[in-house]
């Protein structure tokens, strides 16, 4: 507890502090109504609201500037500042709500998510629990095999953790600068706490602004989740906090301020989208609109909002918005995963229909219940052990999904013995005769690789540093097979070079050959960028694995890149990317080297995964038609690069995953696919034959 009593005061000074305070603020109210309504509908119908997305950004204002204030109004009132009562405050008020939405969705989850989302369900609620979801999002958003993760019913709540750390940190900001009012001030005077926080809170504003202009200029995808990138919008409303003296006179500058205000956020719902670099910049028009409608406070008169903001509808939404913006994720996820694709405008009016019915119910029944109980108000200690007594109640109902995926992976291995990939054993590309594409071979429809366990299906040998990431500037050199081999063959290009690694290295171990990889994610191995933030990175990377490659050239050199690469026009005139592959292609045919280039495999449809998890007996429901898998702007690039060299060999095992008009999900009780573009490691090692044939080194 902070003691800043010290000093006289006057009863004037208190009394003209306390006429400029209001204790409601209506369009406060109507501002979180705002707020949640766009996110809500951003997520049913983005269409209608692009960037309605910001409607977080308007959060946030508003909870620095709530919390600050209530903060300020405490120290400059009792001379203290008690940090367990204001924790205890937060708990009452964000915890139960909350605490309820996690613990029904993770009991109900597994019922209706497929179970290829189980485990990361279980993370992401235990996350969402101790409120540092963002953290793991930003995590998954850097990391190349979480980046397709489907987004789960606890995925909203990263804007809620932010919040949550927001308000651990804050409190300590005021009792820091606070105590440095103390020690500065003169004696006999009243400490200037106004005046020292404000100042703390500007530096911590301005730092943190700065870090999420630099971190959205890199480009780096965790910059739209972590709070080092968000402290600032909520600093924003803290610092209005300090300096906010609400007053009767302006009218009309006033009026004016608030519907420029709301004419900020506006623009920015509707003229944003996702392809907006955000926060960074961007951020300041739902930040400067927020705290604009703010600073007008109450208006009258021309142009006055207030005819808007009593609305009782607006009012009300503003008051359940909590638990309308918990409740309305897990209605549209759950929608999703049962219907099997996006809500129709219709049903949108359903779910959001059921998402404010579910508000108002945890709104009178749990939220305004627990924050008002006697009980609760005898004691702080009290709350915050009852806090921490329902997050770990709430912990083990989260791990439901875990225990029930566990489950299924012991009945998977009992039964998966029977599938084994060898050659000549039928299973995989294997069963394909004729063109004919059996889904099972086996009389028990037994499925691999498991499906709650994806993660290690993407040529597994190679994960540990023989992979290098995204935005490095070199490609990671390794060596495989046999060492003393007098043949080498050379593994080049991105991750989907990487998932066809296993029966390449394999090939070459059986016939003697030396394996040298340059494997690097989202690179294909050619000299132009892609049209992606490492694109530049990529490049540089690559030319230093051509110089690598021709100070000693290898016998054979495989190369491959994802289909849906895009790359960056050139300048030139010709087709993007054409040149860059070609370029290193006929480089090493002049040194030497025989270059084979292989067609990626067809693209599946982006939920492939959960669309087997939940049709595992009909996984046919899952199939893409041949000719929408293979309409890809890569594919294009590459067979055009290939008859433009007329030198390399070009290998198309595109009859080992589709028939004449449909690419299966499932071939010969195989999973082809991991996610929405890699096939399965086992998948992968079931065309060893047909891939040892193409390249004709042996079998």
């Amino acid at each position: 507890m902070l003691d800043v009593s010290q000093g006289p005061t006057t009863d004037r000074r208190r009394s003209r502090r306390a006429s400029t305070q209001r204790k409601f603020l209506p369009e406060v109210q109507a501002l979180r109504a705002l707020a949640v309504a766009l996110v809500i509908v951003y997520h049913l119908e983005p269409r209608l609201v692009p960037g309605g997305f910001i409607g977080v950004d308007v959060f946030f204002v508003i909870s620095g500037f709530l919390i600050s204030g209530h903060m300020l109004r405490e120290v400059r009132e009792t001379g203290r500042l008690s940090l367990a009562r204001f924790w205890a405050n937060r708990a009452r008020r964000i915890l139960p709500a909350g605490l309820l939405v996690i613990g029904l969705t993770s009991a109900v989850s597994t019922w209706v998510i497929a179970s290829s989302e189980w485990l990361n369900l279980q993370r992401q609620a235990l996350a969402s629990i101790f409120y540092v979801q963002n953290w793991l999002l930003a995590r998954d958003s850097v990391d190349y095999l979480a980046a397709d993760n489907a987004p789960t019913p606890f995925q909203h709540f990263w804007s809620l953790a932010v919040e949550e750390q927001f308000y651990l940190l804050w409190p300590l900001v005021v009792v820091v600068m606070a105590a440095l009012a103390v020690r500065t001030a003169r004696a006999g005077r009243r400490p200037r706490v106004g005046r020292w926080v404000f100042a703390g809170f500007g530096v911590l504003v301005a730092a943190s602004f700065v870090w999420s202009v630099l971190e959205v200029q890199a480009q780096d995808p965790s910059a739209y989740f972590v709070t080092t990138t968000r402290l600032w919008e909520l600093g924003a409303g803290g610092m209005l906090a300090v300096v906010l003296r609400h007053t009767e006179r302006f009218a009309l500058a006033r009026a004016f301020l608030a519907l420029a205000g709301l004419g900020t956020i506006a623009a920015g719902a509707f003229l944003m989208s996702s392809e907006t670099p955000f926060p960074g910049v961007a951020a300041l028009v739902p930040v400067l609109g927020t705290v604009a409608v703010i600073a007008a406070g109450r208006t009258h008169g021309a142009g006055s909002l207030t005819w808007l903001v009593d609305r009782s509808w607006v009012q009300w939404l503003g008051n359940v918005s909590y638990s309308a913006y918990l409740w309305h994720f897990p209605v549209i996820v759950f929608f999703v995963a049962w219907a099997d694709r996006d809500p129709r405008p219709f049903e949108s009016v359903g779910l959001l229909a059921l998402a404010l019915v579910a508000a108002q119910a945890s709104y009178t029944l749990v939220e305004q219940p627990l924050r008002t109980a006697r009980w609760a108000r005898r004691g702080n200690t009290r709350v915050l052990v009852a806090a921490a007594v329902a997050m770990a109640v709430t912990s083990v109902v989260a791990l439901v999904p875990g225990y029930r995926a566990a489950q299924e992976e012991q009945e998977w291995v009992e039964r998966a013995d029977v599938v084994t990939i060898a050659e000549g054993s039928g299973f995989g590309a294997e069963a394909v005769h004729d063109g004919i594409f059996p889904a099972y071979v086996t009389d028990e429809r037994v499925l691999v690789p498991n499906v709650a366990d994806l993660g290690k299906e993407l040529a597994p040998m190679f994960s540990n540093g023989c992979t290098s990431g995204e935005a490095d500037g070199v490609t990671k050199g390794c060596t495989f097979g046999d060492t003393t081999g007098e043949h080498t063959i050379a593994l080049v290009g991105d991750s989907h070079m990487r998932m066809l690694g296993t029966p390449l290295v394999s090939i070459a171990e059986k016939n003697g050959w030396r394996v040298r990889t340059y494997l690097h994610n989202s690179c294909p191995f050619a000299l132009e960028p892609r049209t992606l933030p490492g694109g530049p990175a990529c490049v540089e990377a690559n030319q230093a694995t051509l110089e690598d490659l021709l100070a000693d050239p290898p016998d054979v050199v495989v190369t491959t890149f994802y289909s849906g690469s895009e790359f960056r026009p050139s300048g030139s005139g010709r087709p993007p990317g054409v040149e860059g592959l070609r370029q290193v292609w006929d480089e090493l045919e002049d040194a030497g080297s025989r270059v084979i280039v292989i067609a990626d495999a067809p693209r599946p449809r982006g939920d492939v995964t959960e669309c087997v998890a939940d049709h595992q007996a009909d996984p046919a429901r899952c199939d893409v038609s041949r000719a929408e898998a293979l309409d890809q702007p890569g594919a294009r690039t590459l067979r055009q690069a290939v008859e433009e060299s007329g030198r390399v060999e070009l290998v198309d095992l595109t009859d080992y995953y589709c028939d004449s008009e449909r690419c299966p999900a499932v071939v010969g009780n195989v999973l082809v696919y991991r996610d929405g573009n890699h096939v399965t490691d086992t998948y992968a090692r079931s065309l060893q034959p047909y891939l040892a044939e193409a390249i004709g080194i042996g079998g």
